[in-house]
């Protein structure tokens, strides 16, 4: 085994047991919908992963929560497309949700927070 194959085999199984670990963090109980999964979360909880989103995201998160398009979202915060759908990316994934419609399902009571 020379060198090269030495550190593919050492990145190869740091990057397995990175997803293992993340698998491990992001693992939360849900009960399956017709349009996407029901999270099992408290109202602490959502709070919780909504804080731990950028200021900008979380611009975009209460956006997209109102309904508007990714197009109307780029308009309202006078951003590119691209720059939102990767925006809303991390939403997902930091929310776990897999779907507007799961965003929706999960967090709409986060909009009514946002009023207050």
């Amino acid at each position: 085994m020379g060198l090269l194959d030495k550190i593919k085999n050492i990145f190869s199984n740091s990057k397995l047991q990175t997803e293992k670990q993340e698998e491990k963090t992001t693992t939360v109980a849900a009960i399956q919908t017709r349009y996407g999964k029901k999270l099992s979360l408290s109202s602490e909880e959502k709070a919780k992963l909504v804080a731990s989103l950028t200021p900008r995201e979380k611009e975009t998160f209460f956006i997209l929560l109102g309904g508007y398009s990714l197009k109307e979202t780029a308009e309202q915060l006078k951003i590119g497309y691209s720059t939102v759908n990767t925006y809303q990316t991390a939403i997902y994934k930091k929310l776990n949700v897999n779907s507007r419609a799961e965003l929706i399902i999960n967090y709409r009571d986060m909009c009514e927070i946002r009023e207050e």
